[in-house]
Parts: structure tokens; sequence; C-alpha cells
């Protein structure tokens, strides 16, 4: 153990040695970073107001338990059934007060006449509402009513830690001739129980060549979860054979080791990590990132360079916990995995490490090595992290990326040139925008990506106040043009906007018009209404005040083009937006319900 301490100690001051050298080597675009972990591609339209929507509380009508609970004593046994089993989806579904309807089901269980499948809907309930005193009861069933009723009922016993099932599952153990299945729930229950006595038995399951390849392993897996050290010889000598063929053997050993600690565990475990087989690897991986993240450190280039997902998250969880600018220079290349939740969580690792002040310049320079690639994954990753960190030099790069050929990157990019916004790339955006505006009208429709990034592109214009775009975006207003609801519905967000505390008549008119359009063959859509209120509010356009206070009226202040228009109304004459009311919805859909 000292010298596992010493070699720990040595690691972290390389760390700490690299961390100084790299950041007093650095010249990047620093400066303080108000970090946002979970950035994502959002809309400004949504939170620019934030519409008010009703919240809702489910309830459960009052007459339902007492109508079940009838089916239940019942002469129907499918009635008595379906009885019980809808008692345990209500439970799981959060229906409260269910739990004395326990006593009834534990009366229907004790028939000694009852249907088979009855008994086992009713055990089931039982379980779900965590009734522990009908355990003696459910035991009896496990022991003579077959293998499903036994797979439903020892798993429960074991959560409830029922002592008389562990000399049952002991027993069982110890006999040959056990069914599988059996032997399976026996294994785990012990192991769940934490039952020291069944670790012999164990040992000889996982060690046996001759046993089930599944069996070995639900063995060893238990053995390990019991034992937290002594396993070790047993466990090395099951590693030593690297061939294909004894990849069964490495992964017993691996799951026998799975709790141990100290020196000769560890480095038995870390040898494991770099194992062909990712399934070893990663478990080997997970034990010594619960002992010390330190300990990966030396295979942690080898895991992220595993064709497996799992060994390369494992590997970047090791380097994020090391936290140094070294551990963020291997994380760089991992926004470009090709699993989405890896690169992902390598985005949101690095962006955590960038609050801290000592490692912003080495989390951007990562970023921005990236952004210079043409790797669609890397990119799309790079520009959420650089915008997350307020990276305004990225920019440039950014309106290159608006030509790029996947949505991933053209709409992320649209997307982080407007939460920058930065004024000397609006000439290009705008000229992407009515590039693509001529491209739909030649089409004759829209692309919804295409949509997205336009849209994007839309309410930076609104938001930088880029008066060029105006006529641009009217185009956008009229129904009988080839464009979709996104480009639609941030135009006139946009406009609303750049004439802000300016009412425009023409432009008000036409928004009343797109508010006012229910036509029932080809109404307006929900999101250019919205828009609509929105923006005449916006402008302040007095004259709109009546077509408002209609809809606020007929569409309630619970939908979204009733809460615009009360928005709107609040903009122009100060008056409060009614009070949002939180709606009781009852759920229904069961197998019985009241009529009245």
């Amino acid at each position: 153990m000292v010298n596992a301490a010493m070699r720990r100690q040595g690691l972290r001051r390389l760390g700490a040695v690299a961390s100084a050298v790299l950041l007093a080597a650095s010249g990047l675009w620093a400066g303080e970073v108000d970090v946002e972990v979970d950035v994502e591609v959002d809309v400004a339209r949504d939170q620019d107001p934030r519409t008010e929507r009703p919240s809702t509380v489910t309830v459960f009508p009052p007459k339902l338990k007492p109508l079940w609970l009838e089916a239940l004593r019942g002469p129907e046994a499918d009635l008595r059934r379906q009885a019980a089993q809808t008692i345990a989806l209500a439970q799981a579904r959060g229906m409260p007060d269910l739990a004395d309807t326990a006593g009834p089901l534990q009366q229907t269980l004790d028939a000694s006449d009852e249907h088979p499948v009855v008994v086992l809907a009713t055990a089931q309930a039982l379980i779900a509402l965590d009734a522990r005193q009908a355990a003696p009861r459910l035991f009896e069933h496990a022991m003579h009513d077959g293998l499903e009723m036994a797979q439903l009922v020892e798993p429960a016993l074991a959560r409830w830690d029922f002592q008389p099932i562990r000399k049952v599952w002991l027993d069982r153990l110890s006999t040959p001739e056990a069914p599988r299945r059996l032997l399976v729930l026996a294994i785990r229950g012990l192991c769940a129980v934490g039952e020291v006595n069944a670790e012999p038995r164990l040992r000889e399951l996982a060690l046996a060549r001759n046993v089930p390849s599944d069996l070995r392993l639900e063995a060893a897996r238990a053995l390990g979860g019991l034992r937290t050290e002594g396993l070790e010889d047993d466990a090395r000598k099951l590693a030593a054979d690297k061939s294909a063929s004894a990849i069964v053997d490495r992964l017993v050993g691996a799951s026998l080791v799975r709790r141990h600690r100290g020196e000769a565990a560890e480095a038995l475990l870390v040898e494991m990590a770099v194992d062909g087989e990712p399934s070893v690897a990663a478990i080997a991986l997970r034990r010594l990132l619960e002992i010390d993240p330190v300990l990966v450190l030396p295979v942690a280039g080898q895991a992220v360079a595993s064709d497996d997902a799992n060994v390369r998250r494992l590997g970047a969880e090791s380097l994020v916990a090391w936290r140094t600018p070294e551990a963020i220079e291997q994380l760089g290349p991992m926004l470009d995995d090709p699993h989405p939740d890896v690169r992902k969580y390598v985005r949101r690792s690095l962006l955590a490490m960038a609050a801290d002040e000592r490692l912003t310049e080495p989390v951007i320079r990562v970023a921005v090595a990236m952004l210079s690639t043409d790797r669609w994954r890397g990119l799309e990753q790079a520009t959420l992290a650089l915008v997350a960190l307020d990276q305004k030099p990225a920019v440039d790069r950014l309106v290159e990326l608006l030509e790029f050929e996947r949505p991933e990157v053209f709409v992320t990019a649209a997307w982080g040139l407007r939460r920058l916004a930065v004024p000397s790339t609006l000439d290009a955006m705008f000229d992407k925008a009515r590039r693509e505006t001529e491209r739909t009208r030649a089409r004759g429709a829209a692309e919804y990506d295409v949509e997205r990034q336009i849209s994007q592109l839309f309410e930076a214009f609104g938001q930088m106040g880029y008066a060029p775009s105006e006529p641009l975006l009217r185009e956008y207003v009229p129904k009988a043009v080839p464009f979709g609801e996104l480009t639609r519905s941030a135009a006139i967000w946009a406009l609303g906007h750049l004439h802000a505390g300016k009412p425009e008549p023409e432009l008000a008119k036409l928004l009343v018009g797109r508010l006012s359009d229910l036509n029932p063959l080809f109404p307006e859509c929900e999101a250019v209404r919205q828009m609509s209120a929105v923006s005449l509010g916006r402008m302040h356009a007095d004259d709109s005040l009546p077509t408002l206070r209609r809809f606020m009226r007929n569409e309630t202040v619970g939908s979204p083009v009733g809460y615009a228009s009360a928005w709107a109304i609040h903009q122009i004459t100060g008056e409060p937006i009614p009070e949002v009311t939180t709606t009781r919805v009852p759920r229904l859909g069961w197998f019985l319900e009241p009529i009245d």
C-alpha cells in the first residue's frame, strides 16, 4: 500500500508540473468565463417572452379503489386478476393511499382454491406495495407455485432480507441437479443479503470450467460482491490466458476482484484494464475509478483509444478526475467520439473544468483545435463548448461552417453566431439567409434543417437590430409562400425586435391578419399566430388591442396564443397578465372506472 500511495502522489506531482508548464506557454483567447455546462442549441423566441404554461396535476378519481376492491372480492377470476394487476399499476403510477389494499390482496393470496393466474397477479401487487407483512405467505408460494412465482417473489424476499429463504438458497446452491434459473435466483439472492456462508460454493462454481459459462459468471459476480479481499490469486490465474477462447475465464477473474482493493488487487486490475475483451477492461476500469482515478492514468491512453464506447467513457472519466492540462489535451480529440453520449460527456466535463481558472485556457485550446478540423461530430461539440465559454474569436470559423454539409454543424454554427452576437458577422449571415431564401423559392418547398438554420439567423438579426434584414424578413410574413413555420415565426419575432416600441402601421396590419387567420380549411399555424401577438405587443401597436383581447379571451391564457396575447396587452397597456391556473387532470384508462 505504501508503494501504491507513493505512485499516486508521484502522478499527481507530474500533473501539477504539466499544468504549470502548459499554462505558462499558452496565449489563447482567455478572459473570465461564465460556463454553461449543459448548453444546447436553443430557440430565442421560446425564451423571449417565456410562455407560462398551465401546470397539470394528475388526480385519481376517489371511487377507483373501492371499485377495484369490489372486483377483487367478486366471483370472476379474470376480474380478480385484473383488479390485482391494476392495483400494482396504480402504485407504480403514483396513486396514493393504496397501502390498505394489502389486506384484501393477502386474503385473495391465501384462498385455497384461487386460480394460479390470480395468485400470481396478487403476489405482484403485494410486492409493488412493498407489503413486507405478506413475506411468509409469498415465501410459501415461491416454494410451491413454480418458476414464474419464484422469479417474481425471490428478488423481493432478498430486498426485504427475509431470513428463512437463506437456508433454501444455500441448499439449492449445493444441489447439483437444481434447475439453472432457480440456481441463478439463489446466487443473486445470497449476494444481495450478504450471506458469507455461500462463499465456498460460489468459488467452486466460479472456478469450475465444466459449469455453464452463465452460472460461472453469476457465481463470480456474487462472490466478488461478497468479498473485498483474498481472491487475487484466483483472478490472476484466470487472467493469464489472453486468448479468445479464455474470455469467460478472464471475465470471471475480473468479476472476482470487482470490489477488491490493495496493492496486489490494484496491480491486477491495471493489467485487466488493457484486456482485449472490452467487458473485462470495463470491469477493471470501473473498479480502479472507484478506488482512485489516478490508478487509471497509466492506461488511460489505451482506454480512450478502445473500439468500445463503454471503455472509452471510463477512460475519459479518469482523465476528467485528474483535472490537469495534460488530461485536457487527451480529452480534446474525444469531442469527436463516435458515440454521442461519450462526446457529450467529454464536452460537458471540459466545460465544468473550464470553471477553474487554471484550466480555462487548456479547455479553450482543445476546443479551438477541434473547430479547425472538418470532423462533424467534433465541430458540433467544439461549437457548443466555445459558445458556452463566450469565445467570440470563433465567429470567423462559424461563418465558414454555415456552408458545412451536415445539419449538426451548420445549424449549430448559426446558433453560435446568434449567441456570440458579433456585429461584424451580420453581413455574411444575411448573405447566407438571402441565398437560402432564393433556393427555397426555386425549390418551392422548405427543407427542415435549412429552416432550423435560417430561423437562428433571423433571430440574430432581431436581437442585434440588423435593419438591412427587414425587407427579407417581411417576405416570410404572408402565408402563401414556400416557407415553413420555423422561419416564418422567427422572422415575425425578429421584426418585432426591429420595431420595438415603434409601431409600424402596415406591418401591424399584416400581423393582426396572421393572428386572426382561423380559416377552417387552411388556418395559420399556431407558432406564427403566437409570434404575431408577441411582436404586436413589442411594437406597442395600440390598434391591435381589440384583436389581442379577443384571442386572450377565446383561447385562454393557458394556450400559447392566449398567453402571447395577454403578454402583448401587458406590454401595450401595463395591465397585469392573468394568472395561469393549475389544471387537475384525472388519470383514466383503467380496466374499471366509475361511471359518474
